[in-house]
């Protein structure tokens, strides 16, 4: 409502603007002797006659023909638009001269020395020049107001796309989380080990996280980095050696943000394809407001690097990466042997 409201008033604005130029120029003119009614008359005449044919192009020449791509039939329509404009404004014009000749001398003079402004012909062409003009800047102001509406709601919608992307994406880690986890849960318990109790309230403690608090945009590196240990701790439960598994934390954490669960991904991934043992690192670096996260682990015998990065959360983690940091991410990997090392990086936190 309040954007009608504006472009109303701006056409408002414009027609005033005009209106006061034309009477600034009727009254710096020497015509003592015309009376207000007749400068009047002639100023509402020419604004009636600009008025139809701006709205006209504006309304129904604009949207019918030229918006749906007939360029040929809009040529055509303004351009005959324009001479049956002149046509009817020449005798109203020239009526207008002869009647101003006969009530001001100097006009009855000037005309006397130029006798061409009561040629129809002489009289037409101003006109249509003015009717060009006209035209143009009507057709200047619909074309580059409607490009202007149109990329603001296809902003709009990329915004409210990419939106729901996300949540989308947000809805998948989880179940994803859920089921590798419920699976370590599902070997210890097969085995009998006396850790199952404890994995399952570290498993409440990952849940209540992913339930309170991964609704925001983001949250505090260093309430993320706290999940991460929940997380490894419920992951060496099931190792022979939990001394193998080794998080390192560099820089303030509390200092940025980062959206929830986006690294966990990489984590799950270590466990997918890593050998358990054999040592696995992670390590979260913060410097001068740029993220580093890195895994590094040494791969299964027989795991196909290539397909090491086709899983469900890492396909949600890379396309997380485009909507939330775009040009401002950067992920690598790097196989040695046998050794396998993921790198993320974040610039520009907040």
């Amino acid at each position: 409502m309040m954007k009608k409201l504006l472009s109303v008033l701006l056409h408002v604005l414009l027609w005033l603007a005009l209106l006061s130029f034309s009477l600034w120029v009727h009254f710096n003119l020497d015509q003592k002797q015309v009376p207000w009614t007749w400068v009047a008359l002639d100023v509402a005449q020419t604004f009636a006659f600009h008025l139809a044919l701006f709205y006209f192009n504006w309304f129904v020449l604009l949207p019918r023909l030229l918006a749906k791509g007939n360029v040929a039939a809009y040529a055509l329509a303004v351009v005959t638009t324009l001479v049956v404009f002149a046509a009817v404004r020449s005798p109203i014009e020239i009526f207008q001269n002869k009647k101003q000749a006969s009530r001001d001398p100097k006009f009855a003079e000037q005309l006397t020395r130029h006798p061409g402004q009561l040629d129809y012909k002489n009289v037409m062409i101003p006109l249509l020049v003015m009717g060009i003009m006209n035209v143009f800047l009507s057709s200047a102001l619909k074309v580059t107001g409607d490009y202007l509406r149109t990329e603001r709601r296809r902003k709009e919608l990329e915004l409210q796309q990419a939106t729901t992307e996300l949540e989308l994406l947000k809805a998948q880690v989880n179940p994803h989380f859920l089921f590798n986890t419920l699976n370590n849960l599902y070997s210890l318990a097969y085995q009998g080990s006396p850790s199952t109790a404890d994995a399952i309230m570290k498993l409440s403690l990952l849940l209540r996280y992913q339930l309170y608090e991964t609704d925001a945009q983001l949250v505090p590196l260093a309430r993320e980095v706290e999940h991460l240990h929940h997380l490894l701790d419920l992951h060496r439960l099931r190792l022979t050696n939990p001394s193998l598994l080794g998080l390192q934390v560099k820089g303030e954490t509390g200092q940025v943000s980062v959206p929830p669960m986006l690294l966990m991904p990489l984590v799950e991934n270590m466990f997918k394809h890593g050998l358990t043992s054999a040592p696995m690192q992670v390590q979260v670096t913060v410097e001068n407001g740029t993220l580093t996260f890195t895994t590094h682990n040494r791969l299964k015998t027989g795991t196909n690097p290539e397909r090491t990065f086709g899983g469900i959360g890492l396909q949600n983690l890379k396309r997380r990466l485009e909507l939330l940091y775009p040009n401002a991410h950067s992920f690598s990997t790097q196989q040695q042997d046998q050794e396998f090392t993921a790198t993320l990086t974040l610039t520009r936190l907040s």
